[in-house]
């Protein structure tokens, strides 16, 4: 099964959601699929012999129903099933392997399950696609083109007679709502604060309390259905029960004329990226495993909610001032970890657009546990503690802990295959026991890493002094 922006590696390796060791003709990491807005992507990977689909050789495609993929000895034929499932639902994929390399006829299916009913007999509304006037742009009003990808399944007829609106700024309101973002009803923007992946993040004061807040916008890349960004707020809303002294309280949040909004707790202070950036030299090792303590605390917490962070890096660790508000440069610092959930929410609904595995994770792919790299949605806590441990080793030694080339298909190879480079090669300093907490921490199989935040803890401790 294929969830949305996951990552559906077929080749040799071990590795591989679709292993297939018998072929001798196909790569280790041959091809990716990617279930994405209603589409079905295939990527290849660098692969030696080539990827084919219809009998061309392809880099990427978007691929079609009765579409027949020939990889090394293995061929596949995609077929696309329209369901019915409920509101909470969304497209999925399955591809199951050939029984054996060599027999060329294996037939694989894909299931794709949308989040409507179809309706009518137009293509256009079986493949997540509107046809032009049915959606107009929040910000000037101009009618979506033809073709329009809709996050959440396209709709049934919007406006008159309809049952679901959509959400949709063109590019241009996009870029105004980014440089210049429109108000949020009882919030006054007061500047900038940084801008990532996800969104834009200013300091802003509530105005009924006067309380200073980091307010995160956030505009959807693609046009998406009420009931997906419904979903999104939903699951979002979970994050309000976390609190915590290592994690950035969540106060509220909503939608805003297309715009999705968090109002967080606001830490006067550089995130952990900046920090490294700013530090002359090698970073303490004692100041590291504080940090790295602290956010282990948070996460503690957090998993014994039930709750996985899925995107635990140097970005999302917040360095304020301790708890008296004092902030000398050897004063007691706080670590806050920030952004609990909100990539997999916003991801996996289809919002951000595009290939998780190209620009939108460049920043975050030397953190990823090597499980998470194709399935972000089956993340466990396991794969939590595996990211803070490669933002630790980041922190020691300035670099990731692998080397990851810019070439897709390698890049995947050095994320699922490639080891760990240890610690002492980059800082000699460092005690061997913390070499071998790292090596742990950072296994491959996450059976063999630390079992909890705390067990993490406990191994760390004794490295958390000057």
């Amino acid at each position: 099964m294929i969830n949305p922006g996951e990552l559906f590696v077929v080749g040799r390796s071990r590795f591989a959601q679709c292993p297939i060791p018998e072929d001798q003709v196909l790569s280790r990491d041959h091809f990716l699929l990617e279930v994405r807005d209603q589409r079905c992507v295939l990527r290849d990977l660098g692969s030696t012999n080539g990827t084919f689909v219809n009998a061309a050789r392809v880099t990427e495609v978007q691929l079609e129903a009765g579409d027949v993929i020939a990889a090394g000895a293995s061929r596949f034929t995609l077929d696309w099933v329209c369901g019915d499932p409920p509101d909470d639902a969304t497209s999925t994929a399955t591809l199951s392997p050939p029984a054996r390399a060599e027999l060329l006829s294996s037939r694989t299916t894909a299931e794709w399950s949308t989040t409507r009913a179809p309706i009518g007999e137009s293509p256009s509304s079986q493949t997540g696609e509107l046809v032009e006037s049915r959606v107009r742009c929040l910000g000037c009003g101009r009618r979506a083109p033809a073709g329009l990808n809709v996050a959440g399944g396209s709709p049934s007829q919007p406006g008159p007679g309809g049952n679901e609106s959509i959400t949709w700024l063109c590019e241009a309101c996009r870029g105004k709502a980014a440089e210049s973002p429109q108000p949020i009803p009882g919030y006054t923007l007061l500047r900038q604060l940084g801008r990532g992946g996800m969104g834009v993040v200013h300091l802003a004061r509530h105005e009924p309390t006067g309380r200073a807040v980091a307010l995160k916008l956030i505009v959807p890349e693609v046009a998406a259905t009420r009931s997906a960004v419904d979903r999104f707020n939903r699951e979002v809303s979970v994050l309000r029960k976390l609190k915590h002294p290592h994690i950035v309280e969540l106060f509220d949040h909503g939608v805003s004329r297309g715009q999705i909004w968090f109002a967080m707790e606001y830490v006067a202070g550089p995130n952990l990226d900046e920090l490294v950036r700013r530090h002359p030299g090698p970073y303490p090792v004692g100041r590291a495993c504080r940090v790295a303590l602290q956010v282990l605390k948070a996460l503690d917490h957090a998993h014994a909610l039930g709750i996985v962070h899925r995107d635990v890096k140097p970005e999302n660790i917040l360095i304020g001032p301790g708890p008296e508000g004092v902030d000398r440069p050897r004063a007691p610092r706080v670590a806050k970890l920030t952004d609990f959930g909100l990539a997999k929410s916003y991801r996996g609904l289809g919002l951000s657009g595009g290939l998780t595995f190209s620009g939108e994770l460049r920043g975050t792919l030397p953190f990823l546990p090597p499980e998470q790299v194709t399935d972000f949605r089956s993340v466990l806590p396991s794969g939590d503690l595996y990211a803070l441990a490669a933002t630790l080793y980041h922190l020691l030694a300035g670099r990731p802990p692998r080397d990851l080339p810019e070439d897709g298909g390698e890049l995947m190879r050095a994320l699922l295959e490639e080891p760990t480079i240890p610690l002492r090669r980059f800082r000699p300093d460092a005690p061997p026991g913390l070499e071998e907490v790292l090596r742990v921490s950072l296994a491959p199989n996450p059976a063999d890493r630390f079992p909890t935040a705390r067990a993490f803890r406990h191994a760390l401790k004794p490295f958390a002094h000057d």
